[in-house]
């Protein structure tokens, strides 16, 4: 990339949350697939006490070209989505694999990427993405509802600026965020029912941003389960997700890479491995446990472990 490549810092997304660092990569992954950025890199620097992203390329960067390509390239429609994928995989004729995976070219993987993170042929239809944290009856419907309702400013707030979390949460959620575990013993009103959640709680932009960072998340068939990448274990009590933030500049195309890396799964990680994770540029790794809280899973608030 040429050193007077243009670098652009977004305030908004802390990778410190689970939400935050899915909606950064969701954004570098849509971006880099727009003819207008074919180099792009993606970058994580200290602000205000934690980690935002930042993002470089070789074409000119600002709030105002970012927002036009998201607008312009994030599908507002189920049917024009890969998302659609669970749709199919419900239906009683079920899904062919091997077609899709015949369709997928070089230069258009959308649709076989992310069937790659949400399902697989040799598990049974019903088994998840340890990704997903909605509810297996809900999680079409928000999905949809996300795709429609997401608007430029939601976008804006998610990416420029700290979040208010002044969206509502009702049906336009994927869980995501760890405040979004409310128990009945920790709340003043009962959690169903809340009219709190119809005003306000959540961030639009983020989780359709986060959306598109699922296709990362490749998905394999362990005992009749799911297994996620970045995550270990697989049960309510033993599940974790653990990820890396960076700072060297990294080419998008090598995001998954950083993702697999074997050492940020050890608990806890040992001496020599923090070592060696940074020397690679990584700077720090987060990590989360997925509970169920009755029938719905939730991701616990972040800790630091390297």
């Amino acid at each position: 990339m040429p050193q007077n490549a243009c670098e652009l810092v977004l305030r908004g997304l802390d990778g410190a949350t689970p939400l935050g660092f899915l909606a950064a990569l969701g954004l570098a992954r849509v971006l880099r697939a727009r003819p207008e950025t074919p180099e792009l890199a993606l970058a994580w620097t200290a602000d205000d006490g934690g980690w935002v992203a930042k993002l470089r390329s070789a074409q000119p960067l600002s709030q105002t070209r970012i927002l036009d390509a998201l607008e312009q390239a994030l599908a507002n429609d189920l049917a024009r989505h890969p998302a659609r994928l669970y749709e199919r995989l419900r239906d009683a004729n079920g899904l062919d694999f091997t077609a899709l995976r015949r369709e997928a070219r070089a230069t258009d993987r959308a649709e076989a990427d992310f069937l790659a993170a949400i399902a697989s042929n040799l598990a049974p239809s019903d088994a998840t993405s340890q990704l997903q944290t909605t509810r297996r009856d809900y999680h079409l419907g928000n999905i949809a509802s996300i795709l429609q309702r997401t608007q430029r400013e939601h976008l804006r707030r998610t990416l420029f600026q700290p979040w208010d979390y002044a969206d509502p949460l009702d049906n336009q959620s994927l869980r995501l965020d760890p405040s979004e575990d409310r128990r009945h013993a920790y709340q003043w009103r009962q959690p169903s029912g809340d009219p709190e959640r119809a005003q306000r709680g959540g961030m639009l932009g983020a989780n359709r941003l986060a959306l598109e960072a699922f296709a990362y998340f490749t998905a394999w068939p362990v005992g009749g389960k799911l297994k996620t990448l970045g995550f270990t274990g697989s049960g309510a009590n033993d599940t974790r997700w653990t990820w890396p933030l960076w700072a060297p500049w990294t080419p998008v195309e090598l995001i998954p890479s950083l993702l697999a890396l074997a050492p940020l799964q050890d608990d806890p990680i040992a001496e020599g491995d923090r070592r060696q994770l940074r020397q690679m540029g990584i700077v720090a790794a987060y990590r989360v446990r997925r509970i169920v809280v009755g029938k719905t899973p939730n991701f616990t608030p972040p800790c630091r472990v390297a």
